[in-house]
Formats: structure tokens, sequence, C-alpha cells
């Protein structure tokens, strides 16, 4: 018996519910409130990557410069200051508050009649004919329901440049059974396992944080200040240094200092970074190590300062391998680099995997922008 599909028309298609959709959305309804809106993602809920993202992680920059225009994420700003004890513009968001502020802007829309959304359904990119580019398809991710969409004016890929997180991407490299390898998530899972059940385990642990970007920072810092392991038992693999954003920097800097400065230097890069950190508005790992480049994370002194707790690491590019062989760990870098060895130990070691491609998922500009 062949299955039903359900026919949808609107104006605008926009395929993946995360911040920029969403975004996008906001804008598109405040300056032309009668369009109507078909809204497609995989997730449960509305908020893209944070919907599976590592539940102690909140936003790098003040909550002021995010979410969607017409709605405050930081919420009242008397609350803040006088219930919390919060400036407004120091409040970051946790990803359960902004997982419930997208999901209420959704809601809003729906409820107003300019948006219909559909979870957990999966935009099939390949049924667009040539020579008909206003109807489209998607359907459930278990195929029990099937949709045809009459767009008047534009489908908007909004998943092309999105955020890929560690729970999301397994390594991209070969890590022998009997290695410990946990993503943040897990990490976050098993650690308030552990304080829900006053475990109290004689044997001991060490953590090795695979990664260089800012989830990779996150964990340094949740390791250390929220489950108080010890800095000589933590291990930190940096493929490549990176500069950060000072979050306590001068006034006037921003996402926005680094091509400034870069059209001041004449595309210099070196000299750009030199500049800003002359200034303030970039902050490095090491002291003596130049960071050789820049993905826009925002670092606060608190958290550089537990960061620099950590005496062990390792700088030789990218893991290609994790092997384990009679209780001995090899932790592989490529043909031009020396393997690192773990010799068999009593301590359990856990690898925390946080080398997934992160934002724009790994894409060049000129593929984003097409």
């Amino acid at each position: 018996m062949s299955q039903s599909v359900t026919n949808l028309s609107c104006d605008y298609l926009v395929i993946g519910a995360g911040a920029a959709s969403l975004a996008f959305i906001d804008t598109l309804l405040t300056e032309l409130p009668s369009t109507k809106v078909v809204l497609v993602d995989k997730n449960a809920a509305p908020g893209g990557h944070w919907v599976h993202d590592y539940d102690f992680v909140t936003l790098h920059q003040p909550s002021l410069l995010y979410g969607v225009a017409s709605k405050q994420l930081e919420g009242n700003w008397m609350t803040n200051c006088i219930l919390k004890g919060t400036l407004p513009w120091k409040h970051q968001a946790t990803k359960k508050e902004i997982l419930a502020y997208f999901q209420k802007f959704v809601d809003e829309k729906v409820a107003s009649g300019q948006l219909q959304y559909f979870p957990e359904c999966e935009y099939d990119f390949g049924a667009v004919q040539h020579n008909d580019t206003t109807t489209h398809a998607f359907a459930s991710l278990g195929g029990n329901a099937k949709y045809t969409v009459q767009v008047k004016y534009k489908l908007v890929n909004g998943i092309l440049g999105e955020c890929k997180i560690p729970a999301q991407c397994p390594p991209q490299f070969a890590v022998d059974d009997g290695i410990t390898l946990l993503t943040p998530n897990q990490l976050y899972d098993s650690y308030q396992q552990g304080s829900a059940n006053k475990e109290n385990t004689p044997i001991k642990k060490k953590y090795i944080v695979l990664g260089c970007g800012k989830t990779a920072m996150d964990t340094v810092v949740y390791l250390l200040r929220t489950m108080k392991v010890k800095p000589d038992d933590i291990s930190w693999i940096i493929p490549a240094d990176v500069w950060m954003l000072a979050r306590e920097g001068p006034n006037g800097g921003g996402p926005w200092s680094y091509p400034r400065a870069l059209l001041e230097a004449e595309g210099d890069r070196e000299k750009a970074c030199a500049d800003l950190e002359a200034k303030g508005i970039f902050e490095r790992l090491d002291k003596d190590i130049t960071p050789t480049r820049f993905r826009f994370p925002v670092i606060g002194k608190d958290e550089l300062k537990y960061m620099r707790k950590i005496k062990q690491i390792v700088r030789r590019g990218r893991v290609t391998s994790i092997n384990l062989n009679d209780g001995t760990i090899k932790i592989g870098f490529g043909k031009d680099q020396e393997p690192w060895f773990l010799p068999p130990s009593d301590d359990i070691r856990a690898f925390v995997h946080c080398t997934s491609p992160g934002p724009f998922n790994g894409k060049e500009i000129d593929e984003l922008f097409v």
C-alpha cells in the first residue's frame, strides 16, 4: 500500500533549526510579518549543536551578543542584577538556558501562525528536480510521514556550516580495543553518576585531553575546577596552539578585531596577531609559543589560569592512532613525529575526545558562501 504524502506550501523553507537559521527566521518575520515559513530539523528540539553539546558548556561570549534580535537571552536585567548578582553584559548562558530560549522562540512563532515546525525530520537534498526548484520533499526520520513543500521564494540551507561536536563525530583516527575514550558528554555523565552514587573509588584516574579548540579548553577547566582532578593527573595533546580572545580585554575588542587588525597590517597575520596581543585583545596559552591559528575562542582570566596549570602538554601535531600493546599505550602523530608512549600503569587512563571539526564543520569559506 502506498504511503500518503502531506502537501505543504510556504514562502521560505528553512533546513536546520540552529542559531543561524532561527536568527534568519526572526529577522524575516519581524520585517515581513505576513511571511510563511516551514522549518525542518533532524533534532527533537531547536538549537542545532546545542542539543547535543556537553552539559557543562556555556556561551564563550556575553549572552547579549547571541540569539535572535527580538528576544533577550540574558533575561530580565533587574533579575540578573538583584537576584543573581550578575551584570547583564557579563551573563553567559548555559546549555539549558539556550535550549529553553530557542524552544520558546519557536513555540511563539508556531502559535502566531507564521511558522510550521517539523522536528525529527530530514530534508531530501536529492529530490529537487533540475527543472523544478519550487517543489521540495522531506520525511520523518522513521519514514512514517512524508511531505512535499511548494516554496514560493527560497530554500534556505541552514546546515551547510553547522557546528560539529565530538558527540556527533567519531574520532578520525584508529583507537584500539581496551582504550578508554570519552566524549565531553560522557565525561560529564560519568562524573554526575559517580557523584550521585557518592562513589569513592581508590583507583586513580589520569586524563589525556585531545584537541586545541574551545571544547578542549572547557574540558580542561571542568576537570580542574569541577571534578577537582590534580593538574599532574591531566595531560593535554595540543595539535596547534591557537590565539584566544580575552573576555576581559579592553573595550572595542571582539570577533571583529581580527579582520580589522589584518587590514591595518596589510594582510600580515603574524603582525596582526602580535598587535592584538599587545593591546590585550588576544591571549595565548604559553608565552614562549606563538600560536599558528585563530578560531575565535573567547577565554576568561580564570579559565586561562586553570589551563596554565597543566604542565604535561604534548605538541606533535594531530593524533593519528592510539594503540594498546601489553599494557603500553602508543599515541601516534604521523610519520614526521615521534610517537608518545605511556607505560603500563595501575591507574585508569581516559582519553577525552575533543577533536571534532567544530564551527563550519571543516569547510572552507568558499564552500560555505555558494
